[in-house]
């Protein structure tokens, strides 16, 4: 139990925070014992690390403050609760790792705080069995094998966990397979300027060794679904630092699926990329949020999109095919909101009505709007009758291996390519 002692910690340690869950506490006495007598000429070396490695993977928003010799308290007001233990638990293991070249589980203290009595803080570790989840989730458990009874018993816990997932994907069997991944670049059509502006990167082809055919990216594992969206953030990134090198100027669109930016690890990796990015390319970058599940928790949605409006031009996000309650996309940090129309099935086609709602909400709600994933001419005019701002697809420019930079186009040159031209 510890009791508040300066302003940032009075803070920081707010009830309303606390009542949240999003305040931790990073102890590192571990790494004082193994130090023994060199502590104190290592201590600051320490100190410094830690803040480093909080500068670099917290937000604008979060605060953190010491907690006398050896602990810090951590609060990220926008971010879940389960997010907030998994990347203190990945400062500490980077922390310890520094300075000792490697982890155990159980050097790993990392605390859920709360409100106790008389404005004292309680901090409750969390146990072995979360550290062993958090690390999974994470990438970094084959670095905390260690022989150890809580080890074993966070094990055991974690092989109960798996087992009682119903079902398999196909990444179940493929996950140790190395990643063959082909990308493209789908142009995007402005159409209030008439031009072709911005490119999404995309991947063209995800390919494993033990099969024929490409494999569909929610098939895979999500350690290997963070995998390949990172490295198509940093394909994408490297092709616009390129471009821009070279005077060609386009704006850089990079999807991230909600699944994988949900996912603490997603996050990091995602956010400590672009955190490394000078402001001139991040002025040309966006991100574009898909596979938004419908009924998404407002707050859910506003932590994601502040994250990445953050590190990056703006933030947009998909409706649900079939979506008719719009109210958790206000207020977000949202630029636009759209439909992929990719996710939507032969019983669930996409129609004139659904481009007319999105068109309505978005000028209630002073947003942009956009649709991805056009193949036929019928969507192009549904797009055209109720003003949508931005749109691709095969129907409006197929995919090119690299960048072409900014061109013009028009509605007339939209729709006069014969259908024999269109991808259906």
């Amino acid at each position: 139990m510890l009791r508040r002692s300066s302003p940032i910690l009075t803070t920081a340690a707010a009830q309303t925070f606390l009542a949240r869950g999003c305040v931790n506490v990073i102890e590192f006495d571990g790494l004082m014992e193994e130090a023994g007598p060199r502590w104190p000429r290592i201590r600051d070396g320490v100190y410094a690390r830690l803040d480093a490695l909080l500068h670099a993977k917290l937000g604008l928003n979060d605060l953190f403050a010491p907690l006398g010799e050896t602990a810090y308290l951590i609060t990220m007001p926008t971010t879940e609760p389960e997010d907030v233990n998994a990347i203190c638990t990945r400062v500490a293991f980077d922390l310890h790792t520094s300075f000792l070249g490697q982890c155990g589980l159980t050097q790993l203290h990392v605390n859920a705080v709360s409100c106790g009595d008389n404005d004292s803080l309680i901090l409750k570790r969390l146990p072995p069995d979360r550290i062993v989840v958090i690390a999974e989730q994470l990438g970094i458990l084959d670095q905390l094998k260690t022989q150890s009874a809580d080890f074993e018993f966070g094990m055991a816990a974690l092989e109960r966990m798996r087992s009682s997932s119903v079902g398999a994907s196909i990444g179940d069997t493929i996950a140790d397979a190395p990643l063959d991944i082909e990308f493209h670049y789908t142009p995007i059509w402005s159409v209030p300027n008439l031009a072709i502006t911005t490119y999404a990167c995309e991947t063209k082809g995800i390919h494993v060794p033990s099969r024929l055919h490409p494999v569909s990216l929610s098939h895979l594992p999500i350690k290997d679904q963070i995998q390949v969206e990172l490295l198509t953030l940093q394909s994408g990134v490297a092709q616009l630092s390129k471009s821009v090198s070279s005077g060609q100027r386009f704006l850089l669109a990079v999807p991230i699926s909600f699944e994988v930016f949900g996912a603490p690890a997603g996050r990091m990796a995602i956010l400590e990329v672009c955190r490394e990015l000078s402001y001139e390319l991040r002025q040309y970058l966006s991100f574009v949020i898909y596979d938004v599940p419908p009924g998404v928790a407002q707050t859910r949605l506003a932590n994601m999109a502040n994250a990445l409006r953050s590190v990056s031009r703006s933030v947009s996000a998909t409706l649900s095919p079939g979506a008719r309650a719009y109210a958790s996309y206000l207020g977000v940090g949202l630029r636009a909101i759209g439909f992929d129309l990719r996710e939507f099935t032969s019983q669930n086609p996409f129609e004139q009505n659904d481009a007319e709602q999105l068109a309505q909400f978005a000028r209630r709600s002073n947003l942009g709007t956009f649709l991805a994933g056009i193949k036929d001419k019928a969507a192009l005019r549904y797009a055209q009758d109720a003003g949508i701002q931005l749109l691709s697809g095969h129907a409006v420019a197929p995919p090119c291996a690299v960048p072409q930079g900014m061109c013009r186009l028009t509605w007339a040159e939209t729709l006069s390519k014969p259908d024999t031209e269109l991808w259906v």
